[in-house]
């Protein structure tokens, strides 16, 4: 196995979903906060591959070891260039609570309906080492409709979108899914965790090869 990986985000979902993809080939999985510093990252890339790599290369000159970080965003194609997938979660600003995002989004989306309410996710993942990025990799997801009501018991933090995601094959909101629709929903982690450890072990095999 690999000495250590740090997972560069404070998100709890995305935290648990890199975890998932890195935890069989590292010894040592750190966080943030166990960094003396506190490290301030300027997402300014032009795609979400660009700000993930950002991420990872920002933290790799602050960590002794691999990092791996993400970036993502709905993308809602019928607002056109009202909508910066980029900034899904800032679109609103940067010190709102994700309760008031969620009613701009739908507000946002007022005067739209059946297909124009289509939306997907993708995600991107990059990991780097000692300043340098290593691989980069972006998934998109399944299609899903954004509902025009929000149930606040349907909600959790760091994936704030699905409280308001519907998938009509289902006729579900995300949060009613069982675990198997969301395997299937959730196909843009399966993507990035098989091409990630596809990376992973050609790296976990070159550093044996040293020992």
């Amino acid at each position: 196995m690999l000495r250590k990986i740090l997972i560069a985000t404070n998100n709890s979902h995305k935290r648990e979903k890199l975890s998932w993809i890195v935890n069989d080939y590292f010894k040592t999985i750190n966080y943030p906060e166990d960094l003396k510093d506190k490290i301030s990252v300027e997402e300014n890339g032009k795609s979400f591959i660009e700000n993930a790599e950002i991420k990872a290369l920002t933290y790799s000159k602050h960590y002794d070891g691999y990092v791996i970080a993400t970036d993502g965003g709905v993308l809602i194609p019928s607002l056109g260039k009202n909508w910066n997938p980029l900034k899904t979660k800032r679109f609103a600003g940067e010190d709102i609570s994700d309760f008031e995002r969620i009613l701009l989004l739908l507000d946002f989306m007022r005067d739209k309906k059946g297909k124009d309410r289509i939306t997907t996710w993708n995600e991107a993942v990059a990991v780097a080492k000692n300043g340098k990025v290593l691989f980069s990799i972006q998934a998109e997801g399944v299609e899903g409709i954004l509902q025009t009501t929000f149930d606040e018991k349907k909600y959790k933090p760091g994936i704030w979108v699905c409280s308001i995601w519907y998938f009509p094959r289902f006729k579900k909101n995300f949060f009613d899914l069982s675990e198997n629709e969301i395997r299937e929903v959730e196909i843009s982690w399966a993507k990035l965790k098989s091409a990630t450890n596809d990376f992973l072990e050609k790296i976990n095999k070159y550093e044996n090869s040293k020992e």
